[in-house]
């Protein structure tokens, strides 16, 4: 049974459930609060980081949504109170037309909810980093490159907040590339995020944070 979902954001119920379905179906896990006037994320407990960043995904996958519907989304990350102790919140920011960008990326978006396509090849990592890098930085973080199929994605600050960042800075890569074909995925090796960040100071500095490992040409 589908439970009917109120009016939000200026956006009918039904439409609603559309980009909350969108949202869920690459983060599951995360709950969702709808009001009138905002969309909250909360984040299952126990709060965590890997928790945080499927929050951070969820909530880019919110806004592009959003904007697919001509909604331009106002975000809050840890609002307090005012918002439930909600991780994030999103208001309404205004209406503007989506963007040719925002359009690919919802096209892949929708393509991720449906299949995963398995890569063999590796791509030249010199023809796509500027685009990934691009988009990276579109939500405040910064990649870089550790080998040639690895990527480390950096934050400039740590924290809750930080992690959220960094789950919607993963999720913008990940899309964008799909966008040229490239596949994009968060690395299965569990090493220490503590011995990675370690490794990487001596090249990073105490400016960015290490958050995570991307690797390229793996499906």
């Amino acid at each position: 049974m589908t439970i009917a979902l109120p009016d939000s954001l200026g956006l009918a119920g039904e439409d609603v459930h559309s980009v909350l379905a969108l949202a869920r179906a690459t983060a599951p896990g995360v709950r969702f609060e709808v009001r009138p006037e905002q969309i909250e994320l909360h984040t299952t407990s126990p709060h965590t980081r890997e928790t945080r960043l499927a929050c951070g995904v969820a909530l880019l996958n919110v806004r592009l949504a959003l904007q697919g519907h001509g909604i331009r989304p106002l975000v809050t990350l840890l609002p307090g109170p005012s918002a439930h102790d909600a991780a994030a919140a999103v208001r309404l920011g205004g209406y503007q037309e989506p963007s040719p960008d925002v359009l690919a990326l919802l096209r892949t978006l929708h393509t991720h909810t449906k299949n995963r396509r398995t890569w063999t090849t590796f791509p030249e990592l010199a023809s796509w980093r500027g685009l990934l890098s691009r988009a990276a930085e579109v939500e405040r973080a910064w990649l870089h490159v550790k080998n040639g199929a690895e990527l480390v994605l950096c934050t400039f600050n740590q924290g809750a907040a930080a992690e959220i960042r960094a789950g919607q800075a993963m999720q913008r890569v990940v899309l964008t590339a799909g966008t040229v074909g490239i596949a994009v995925n968060p690395s299965l090796d569990h090493t220490s995020l503590s011995a990675l960040r370690a490794d990487l100071r001596p090249c990073l500095g105490n400016t960015l944070v290490p958050q995570m490992v991307l690797r390229l040409g793996a499906g």
